[in-house]
């Protein structure tokens, strides 16, 4: 069984952007034994690609690639408000660019080389009320009882995976389904849930979009994959809800379909009415 549900994963997402190669491997041992999860981004570009992606929890930012005027780092900072930024460097914590960092939104300002030992006790300490957001965000975004991305959530959560089929070079199809007829009861309603949640990929975002309404938004599928991905869904739905197609008093499934492939953009909300326009009874 899949779970679609966006979990906060206990290790916190750590983003090493310009610093020097020994220096990234050194704090990026540390990080990882202290028990968080590195990614690394070497020039301005991947880095606010990675914060835009991926909400690390805490941004370790090289005085090279904020200096001289740290207009990078308030990039970052407006990009990210709530993620700590420590910019690191040789000789800058007693000068003006440690003032001029501060200005820039970052957190703190750290002399190469670096301890690493109270590096980690800091980082505790500032990632811990992102923690905390992210867990209170989270249960905004999923519905409780269900499993499932809200109507928000799941918008957060295709925009995320649109970016990353963008930058990979990937398609992002969009499924929906619909009861052709409104549900009888709740229990109804948790089953087509429950179809939903069992028989989509770990891979999709799956949740509500309308009273009677669910929409999976599946990244890197061929259209084979989308159709198969789609009957599934609809055959476990409707084994869920005791509908047999041609045998059966209760209506079945509506289900549509649309994919996008775009080097530079693909649009989940495009893609949602598109396959609403698709919707066909099963």
């Amino acid at each position: 069984m899949s779970n679609p549900v966006l979990a906060i994963r206990s290790q916190p997402l750590i983003l090493l952007a310009g610093l020097e190669a020994g220096q990234t491997q050194d704090l990026g041992n540390a990080l990882l034994q202290g028990g968080f999860r590195v990614v690394t981004a070497s020039d301005a570009r991947h880095a606010t690609d990675v914060a835009q992606t991926q909400a690390a929890h805490a941004i370790l930012l090289g005085a090279g690639l904020a200096a001289p005027d740290y207009s990078f780092c308030l990039a970052l900072h407006t990009l990210a408000l709530a993620t700590p930024i420590v910019v690191i460097g040789p000789g800058i914590v007693n000068g003006s660019d440690q003032l001029a960092a501060l200005r820039a939104g970052a957190w703190d300002v750290i002399d190469a080389p670096v301890d690493l030992n109270a590096l980690l006790l800091r980082l505790d300490l500032y990632v811990e009320p992102r923690l905390e957001l992210d867990r209170v965000s989270e249960e905004r975004l999923l519905d409780r009882a269900s499993g499932l991305y809200t109507p928000g959530g799941l918008t957060r959560r295709a925009i995320e995976l649109a970016a990353l089929a963008t930058r990979h070079g990937l398609a992002l199809a969009c499924a929906v389904f619909q009861a052709a007829e409104p549900l009888p009861t709740r229990a109804d309603d948790d089953r087509m849930a429950a179809a939903l949640r069992h028989a989509g990929r770990a891979s999709d975002a799956i949740g509500r979009t309308g009273q009677t309404e669910f929409a999976v938004f599946a990244p890197a599928s061929s259209t084979l994959v989308a159709t198969r991905l789609m009957r599934r869904i609809t055959d476990s739905i409707e084994h869920q809800l005791g509908i047999v197609p041609e045998h059966s008093s209760r209506s079945g499934i509506r289900s549509g379909c649309s994919m996008s492939y775009s080097p530079h953009h693909i649009s989940p909300p495009a893609l949602l009415a598109q396959a609403r326009s698709a919707l066909e009874l099963h």
